[in-house]
């Protein structure tokens, strides 16, 4: 019995927790002008994005053809300035990567990889890549990722520090989340 009132009260303050979050966490997605899960203001959107573009650029490494780097740039900055954020501090970079790829980090770090620039017939095809993962950042949706991945961890967390028997329960559904959030993050 004192089992299921733990549980019962675990739940309630993880409800509670989780309504006052969302109520206080919310802003404006300036894409669409609705209201969104956001844990992040744009300044730590932005050093979110330059923090993981570091990362990225060490791990995977630039494309070594510098005109191709300013092309791409100049590209991405010309379609940025037409979106619904353009005095983000955008960055477009071609990665050394043979997959045909492209993705976006929040804050305006976009890459393409040189994979995806073998797969490009013209400059509108290019462009039409780009403009989707301008898309992306000008929505907001790394930082709405970030912040339901954030949620969801601190229910977890709150969870298994009210109740110890679902502490284990608790650790392999944080786990299952991480995995949730990972495929999502792919759309």
């Amino acid at each position: 019995m004192a089992h299921h009132r733990s549980l019962g009260r675990g739940l309630a303050a993880s409800v509670a927790l989780s309504a006052l979050l969302l109520n206080v966490s919310c802003s404006v997605n300036p894409a669409t002008g609705q209201q969104q899960l956001a844990f992040y203001n744009e300044e730590e959107e932005i050093q979110l994005g330059r923090e993981s573009d570091e990362e990225i650029v060490a791990s995977v490494g630039l494309y070594d053809d510098p005109e191709l780097q300013a092309y791409v740039e100049g590209l991405g900055k010309k379609l940025a300035a037409e979106s619904e954020r353009p005095n983000l501090p955008w960055s477009f970079k071609v990665l050394d990567d043979p997959a045909v790829n492209a993705f976006a980090l929040p804050g305006g770090y976009i890459y393409v990889t040189r994979g995806l620039l073998t797969h490009m017939g013209s400059e509108a095809e290019l462009s039409g890549v780009i403009g989707h993962e301008i898309g992306h950042v000008t929505a907001r949706h790394g930082v709405n990722q970030a912040s339901k991945q954030m949620l969801a961890m601190l229910g977890v967390g709150l969870i298994s520090v009210l109740d110890e028997d679902l502490g284990t329960v608790a650790g392999v559904a944080s786990l299952g989340l991480g995995l949730l959030f990972l495929k999502y993050s792919r759309d």
